[in-house]
């Protein structure tokens, strides 16, 4: 199979780098600047979402992001409002807004919400995430939500991130519930375009290689993706390994297909969610993959995984429609 990454993805990253290649914001956003460190490439396929929003709390500022062509491009840029208190969130009532990868779930409008605490418009999140709970972070009800004209937009928020009420109206445009990611930093780095392809190269290179090895059935070499805490629904690291070779005894081969994949990354945190087509001689399933991994030494380890049925549909449609423009590229890069 081609290389997993090699068009229509979405990367989020924020590896380390040197200092001297890391700038806190470019004079000027445009194409001969430097890119947004936690923002590599949007995914082109419908499933999930074209946009992405980053939020930096030193900045006081939340940025849309969207696909433009191959390349990543900033739509929009408002002031932000967010915790009363400095710092990552890590306990219930600490009045600190939290950082790490995180999705928008629900819309809530009057009269589910007051308007006078609220605004007119506000999205839940799924804080704490899978990664919070892992290092025991409490607390909940983290919104990115409006306020009314007449309160201050640097009187603080519980943890929230705040916008003007015209400002939420906007966003409500660009989200997709579920699916748009609002990614929380202390302050977004920029990094140089051979640095921000050097780290594609890097996830592309780990992810590949993992659905590689789970297609040659190389047991050893699949579950060394695997970090020894892993879990996953009814599994753990032991398990999940009788699991695979258990499955590896019964099917003669078997096709793992991913398509459309984003790739977020908040420090040492690493989350996939990619389109799935499995094939073997008796089973096929379609759905949506999610892999949650930490960053562990020069490498990451897998630490959960779920999934979930999708539309056969939607995923051969995702599928083909990658191979297509692979197959094109390919053609581009043979005539040139």
């Amino acid at each position: 199979m081609r290389s997993l990454l090699s068009v229509s993805l979405i990367i989020l990253a924020c590896l380390p780098v040197k200092a001297e290649s890391v700038s806190s914001a470019p004079s000027q956003f445009g194409a001969n600047d430097l890119l947004p460190a936690p923002l590599l490439q949007i995914s082109e396929t419908d499933a999930f979402s074209k946009f992405v929003f980053l939020v930096d709390k030193e900045k006081r500022k939340l940025s849309v992001f969207e696909r433009n062509g191959e390349q990543i491009k900033k739509v929009d840029e408002f002031p932000a409002d967010i915790g009363a208190a400095g710092g990552n969130k890590t306990k219930r009532d600490d009045k600190k807004t939290p950082e790490g990868i995180y999705f928008l779930q629900k819309r809530l409008t009057q009269p589910e919400i007051p308007f006078n605490l609220y605004g007119a418009l506000a999205f839940t999140t799924n804080y704490p995430n899978l990664f919070d709970k892992r290092e025991n972070k409490t607390g909940s009800g983290i919104w990115l939500h409006a306020i009314p004209d007449t309160v201050p937009l640097t009187r603080g928020s519980r943890g929230c991130v705040v916008v003007r009420n015209e400002v939420i109206k906007k966003l409500a445009d660009y989200i997709k519930l579920n699916e748009t990611p609002i990614l929380i930093f202390d302050q977004v780095s920029y990094v140089s375009k051979d640095e921000h392809e050097k780290r594609r190269m890097a996830l592309n290179t780990f992810v590949e290689g993992w659905r590689q090895s789970w297609e040659a059935q190389d047991i050893d070499k699949y579950m060394s993706f695997y970090d020894k805490e892993f879990k996953a629904p009814g599994f753990d690291f032991a398990g999940w390994k009788a699991h695979k070779a258990n499955l590896k005894k019964q099917y003669e081969f078997i096709k793992v297909h991913l398509s459309q994949p984003y790739i977020v990354q908040h420090n040492d945190q690493l989350l996939v969610k990619t389109l799935q087509r499995y094939e073997s001689d008796k089973h096929i399933d379609y759905g949506v993959k999610t892999i949650y991994a930490v960053k562990s030494g020069d490498t990451y380890k897998i630490i959960r995984e779920e999934w979930a049925p999708f539309s056969q549909k939607a995923v051969s449609s995702a599928i083909a429609r990658e191979n297509s423009m692979t197959a094109q590229a390919g053609n581009i890069q043979q005539t040139q």
